[in-house]
């Protein structure tokens, strides 16, 4: 295993074969470091371009829930279609080759290591982000694998996002919410105004927030965008069976599919993927079988997964800001036991800058018992405020500082079955646990 001891952390690693010799060397260089803009990597990027590196079709996710689902449902409709894709997304869960697939595959170690060794070469490479590292990563690998669209998902806001150094061909916005707004501003129309900031002249675009925030409409008008709007221009109804979309040149709606992800929120999310597909200045052409293939066999682990072990439900969700939770909750609700004697627990931890105590209140009800135990790292929540977030509202709380395992663990072991267990408030909440069900031989419902 290399450790921080094996790396040069301005020279590069000590192993430049091994994809954990570069990852240790990367997170050596300050990963928590955010300095928005996009001088620095568009100016990298420039310089690789020179040496060949071509770019096909781009579509660009922006929004603060729902982009990772976006980015699935786009994949899995345009790979049924046949053409090869790229998808670019953040965080991981359990390893880094997650951020990049590769038609429908986490990328290969190897072909990591060897995008990294190019951007280590390229002069200004050591003045990246740890995310414009990966950003530019994905460029070069997504070349180099020859494709024909590449779906990037933006990291943090929009406008001064990596990813946006490439004009999308396609954009898709989806729900905005409160969220990193020391960084994006301290309201929805600051917020909203940065993740428009990937509309461009002539772009197809979708914006498909339940409730729609003016400033992406506006700011789609003023640099000439044209912008399909949830509820304005195409709407939905769901249905027992599936659910119906209308369109601007489809009044009477046309039928699809509900997609494979769980959760009433995913058919919201499928409606805004669908209807940029049929945006009548898509340049990508795809079939309605391909559209109903896609929606049917998409995968997006951490979101909404029920897994089965010892007679009990255990549901992992990545859900991290108000809004997500209650998203969370409302799907809670529809999988509802009406036996008073199943007991539902939470297990929760969060980082420090995401909304706790907002996020608890919504929740806290909800739940008989809550198990609290803090992530490690410097962004990482203290038990202190994860108790008293609780406390404001009158919960429950189970408070086991060794960690999220053992968290898991108490709470297995207190349950009887049929209960369900629920695990969310961050990707590494999830992503502690997730290996532990596949190791322990839980199977996904």
């Amino acid at each position: 295993m290399t450790t921080l001891t094996d790396v040069d952390v301005r020279g590069g690693p000590t192993d430049p074969t091994r994809l954990d010799s570069w990852l240790v060397w990367l997170e050596a260089r300050n990963p928590h470091r955010i300095e928005l803009g996009l001088g620095r990597v568009r100016a990298v990027w420039d310089g690789l371009k020179g040496q060949g590196f071509d770019v096909p079709t781009v579509v660009t996710v922006a929004g603060t829930n729902g982009k990772g689902s976006s980015v699935a449902l786009l994949e899995a409709i345009l790979r049924a279609e046949g053409y090869r894709v790229g998808a670019y997304t953040s965080p991981h869960l359990i390893d880094f080759t997650e951020r990049m697939r590769i038609e429908g595959v986490d990328i290969d170690p190897d072909g990591l290591v060897a995008a990294f060794t190019v951007l280590h070469a390229q002069p200004g490479s050591e003045s990246l982000t740890y995310f414009e590292w990966a950003t530019l990563a994905a460029f070069i690998a997504f070349s180099n694998a020859v494709l024909d669209v590449w779906i990037l998902e933006v990291g943090l806001g929009g406008r001064l996002d990596a990813v946006n150094i490439l004009d999308a061909d396609l954009a898709l916005i989806t729900g905005i919410g409160l969220d990193h707004q020391a960084i994006l501003g301290p309201d929805r129309p600051s917020i909203a105004r940065e993740k428009a900031g990937i509309l461009r002249t002539g772009q197809p675009a979708v914006y498909t927030d339940l409730s729609p925030e003016p400033m992406i409409p506006e700011v789609a008008e003023a640099v000439g965008a044209d912008l399909w709007v949830s509820d304005r221009d195409f709407s939905l109804l769901p249905g027992s069976e599936g659910w119906v979309l209308k369109l601007p040149m489809q009044p009477d709606g046309q039928v699809w599919p509900n997609p494979a992800l769980k959760g009433r929120h995913q058919i919201h999310n499928a409606a805004g993927v669908v209807a940029l597909m049929r945006h009548p200045r898509n340049p990508l052409s795809v079939s309605d079988a391909s559209i109903r293939l896609g929606l049917e066999t998409t995968v997006n682990i951490g979101r909404f997964e029920i897994w089965s072990y010892q007679d009990r439900l255990i549901i992992l969700d990545v859900a991290h800001n108000q809004e997500s939770v209650r998203a969370l909750i409302d799907n809670l609700m529809t999988i509802q036991d009406k036996n008073d004697t199943v007991r539902r627990v939470a297990i929760f931890s969060a980082l420090e800058d995401k909304p706790i105590e907002a996020m608890v209140s919504i929740a806290g009800s909800y739940f008989d018992t809550w198990y609290f135990a803090p992530l490690t790292g410097m962004r990482a929540a203290s038990a202190r405020r994860l108790r008293d977030a609780l406390a404001t509202v009158g919960g429950a709380g189970v408070v086991n500082e060794m960690g999220i395992v053992p968290a898991y663990n108490q709470a297995l072991a207190d349950s009887a079955p049929g209960d369900q267990i629920v695990i969310f408030g961050s990707f590494l909440t999830v992503s502690a646990i997730r290996p532990e069900l596949i190791r322990a031989g839980a199977h996904l419902v």
